[in-house]
């Protein structure tokens, strides 16, 4: 996700509660001219009469800047509320401040965000325009010709998703500067075919404790640039977006050797002030199941896979599969991309519950169905399922927004807990947390007899998660070092004065004896109390919780670049340039809207000075 306020809320280790976050407050209707909903679902904004459904101050204030700041100019109160009555009765002739072919403009760029958010191509923009003559035709028939002033055309439209980009980007670096401290994300996962993209993410507090994450970079991979070259890159991105590297406190990252190879010079860049490195929140289900597949299960069934869509199902539960595979990264995928659909969620186990209708079908087609028949690699097959359910369970927590890095802590230690109870299950031959292989096991006995669990009782499941448990705690060492840090922000007033810093020691005392401080803290979410403390009075406490702030928490704008690249990944390798793939990237991972009256005043001083068309 991109701006946003990850509060917790609660008394200790909080999370975010969505209903403290979304309550309507009525000066927002003077200040960002909206109204709450009849249904008190969320906002309506009284200009365009669009829905704002997450209605945090944040979602509606940038709706406003992004959209109708212009009605800045009633600024006075009499004024600005003449207007508010003026709205509210229908009456929008403030917007008649717009010029036709200014509306034309902003309609054009509303079409190429669109486009770009679920990741079309730029030809479908005449569908688009014969959709809406139709409508008009149909509708509105006296309003047919003002798409005559909306240019659709693929070349206008790949030139305004780039100035949509261009636009966001000024935004991260409008907000850069004002960044207490901030983060990095590195995620190197193989996304489009074999072309290889490092996506580097920032993640930055103000002063108000306003958390925001957003694109900051992508780099092309696939010619084997330097970790210098991509050092350099990254720090062009930062300048670019106005963050000092004095301000940089940690980074997050999918654990690989490439990653590993940038961090130290990240490091030393910093200044050699101390970076903590969490290498293994960033699709943390991909890395377990390469751990865990001793059987090479994903890639042996993904190529069935890849066979059934070329050769077609018969069987309508084949059908749906193929069709659930399709939903998730299109119908044109390659094997990467079919294997990293398995390894996330519950794909495998769906193949894995279809393994007879899948044999069936792969002796039609004359294929070798000796894994299918294989009880060793069956055992293999249903134990990474059952495991990888599990991963799932604790990536699935790791991806909620509105938590702090205290909470990755929490669940990330829960699970080692759990890892070392499945160890204990396997040896004492307990498959209650293994549902797949307890299935299997019984399939197994009722055609060859009794004595087939001996199979998982093999060692090397024991040993694959004594590994995978090792794995989590080396990569999350960093994050514990740090936990006293962690817990201090969570809960000041139950943190023992003896245990912090000397120098924070004294504010925490004066902290505790304030009644008033209390109560605000039980009542308020996290990040408004220590944006609310008194302006230079408890600055050591504030320095640690700005960088405790920072840390990546969640892999959230990740997996949702990594969704975006696996559902159009034939669209993404046709795309002329990087510029184009960056732009698209930017626009799907934000949940900035971009500021159109911007980009129409930046078209029109172009066009006075002769320069070529947004």
């Amino acid at each position: 996700m991109a701006f946003s306020k990850m509060w917790a809320a609660g008394p200790k280790r909080r999370r975010a509660e969505p209903e403290e976050q979304h309550v309507f407050r009525p000066e927002w209707t003077q200040r960002y001219l909206v109204v709450e909903r009849d249904d008190g679902e969320g906002a309506e904004c009284l200009v365009c009469r669009r829905p704002i459904v997450a209605t945090r101050e944040r979602d509606v204030r940038r709706h406003y800047e992004a959209e109708h700041e212009h009605y800045e100019a009633y600024a006075a109160g009499g004024e600005r509320a003449a207007l508010v009555e003026r709205l509210r009765r229908g009456d929008a002739l403030a917007a008649a401040a717009l010029s036709r072919e200014e509306r034309a403009a902003r309609a054009g760029l509303s079409v190429a965000h669109l486009l770009a958010l679920h990741g079309r191509p730029w030809a479908e923009g005449g569908l688009v325009r014969r959709c809406l003559e139709a409508v008009l035709r149909e509708a509105l028939p006296e309003h047919c010709r003002l798409l005559d002033d909306v240019d659709l055309s693929p070349e206008s439209l790949a030139q305004r998703t780039l100035g949509l980009a261009r636009n966001l980007q000024a935004q991260l670096a409008a907000r850069g500067p004002a960044f207490q401290a901030f983060s990095l994300a590195l995620d190197d996962q193989p996304f489009v075919g074999a072309d290889g993209r490092l996506l580097v993410f920032v993640r930055g507090v103000d002063q108000d404790y306003e958390v925001e994450e957003e694109l900051l970079t992508v780099v092309n991979l696939a010619n084997g640039p330097t970790a210098a070259h991509i050092l350099r890159t990254v720090s062009d991105a930062l300048a670019r977006a106005g963050l000092p590297w004095d301000k940089l406190v940690g980074i997050a990252s999918t654990g690989t050797e490439a990653c590993g190879a940038l961090v130290p010079l990240l490091q030393e860049r910093a200044g050699g002030t101390p970076l903590l490195h969490c290498a293994g929140l960033l699709h943390l289900e991909l890395l377990g199941s390469r751990q865990l597949d001793m059987g090479d299960v994903v890639d042996t069934v993904a190529g069935w896979l890849a066979l059934l869509r070329s050769r077609g199902a018969r069987p309508l539960a084949l059908k749906l599969l193929l069709e659930e595979a399709a939903a998730h990264h299109g119908t044109d995928a390659s094997l990467p991309c079919l294997g990293s659909w398995l390894r996330t969620g519950k794909a495998l186990k769906r193949v894995f519950s279809l393994r007879h209708d899948l044999e069936g079908f792969l002796a039609e087609a004359g294929a070798s169905t000796a894994a299918l028949r294989n009880p060793e690699w069956l055992c293999d097959w249903a134990f990474l399922v059952d495991v990888q359910a599990h991963l799932g369970e604790l990536a699935a927590e790791l991806r909620l927004t509105g938590t702090f890095a205290f909470s990755v802590l929490d669940h990330v230690s829960a699970f080692g807990d759990k890892l070392l109870l499945l160890q204990a299950h396997l040896r004492d031959g307990d498959l209650t947390l293994f549902p797949a292989s307890r299935e299997l096991c019984a399939e197994l006995e009722q055609q060859q007899g009794p004595g087939q669990r001996h199979l998982l009782a093999s060692p090397r499941y024991g040993q694959a998660l004594s590994h995978l448990h090792a794995t989590l705690e080396n990569r999350f060492e960093d994050l514990r070092s740090v936990k006293r840090d962690l817990d201090m922000f969570a809960d000041p007033f139950a943190f023992p004065v003896e245990n912090a810093p000397a120098a924070i020691q004294e504010e925490l005392i004066r902290m505790k004896s304030s009644s008033t401080l209390l109560s605000e803290y039980r009542e308020e979410n996290l990040g408004s109390f220590y944006a609310g403390l008194p302006p230079g009075c408890y600055t050591e406490l504030q320095a640690v919780t700005f960088r405790a702030a920072a840390l990546f928490d969640s892999s959230s704008i990740s997996d949702k670049a990594f969704s975006y690249f696996m559902k159009n990944q034939a669209r993404l390798v046709q795309l002329g340039t990087d510029e184009q793939l960056h732009a698209l990237l930017r626009l799907a991972t934000s949940n900035l809207e971009p500021r159109l009256d911007e980009l129409i005043i930046k078209k029109k001083k172009g066009s006075n000075k002769g320069t070529a068309r947004l």
